[in-house]
């Protein structure tokens, strides 16, 4: 193998991974919205209010965390997976 292919199969191999790990903090951050409506449907307004600034501020600590030590590429990577897992869940959703 080439250094130069070596190099570009690394970083292929490096984006897929960002790639997955936004699809999984999406994920997460996608599915606890359901059990923040619940709160707010069943009366909990102010711990729903505390939960959804807690799911915000995790997201994008995990956003700020990615993009300061590994760069833009990896931060575009990640939220195409955030984003697609975002699609999958709402169209789960809306088939139950």
């Amino acid at each position: 193998m080439t250094p130069a292919l070596h190099t570009l199969l690394g970083g292929a191999i490096a984006l897929c991974s960002w790639l997955i790990a936004g699809a999984l903090l999406g994920t997460l951050h996608f599915l606890s919205l359901r059990g923040n409506v619940r709160m707010l449907a069943h009366g909990a307004g102010p711990w729903a209010i505390a939960f959804q600034l807690a799911r915000l501020a995790l997201t994008a600590l995990a956003l700020i965390v990615i993009a300061r030590c590994a760069g833009a590429a990896a931060l575009l990577a990640a939220a195409i997976g955030l984003l697609l897992a975002r699609t999958a869940i709402v169209r789960r959703e809306a088939g139950a």
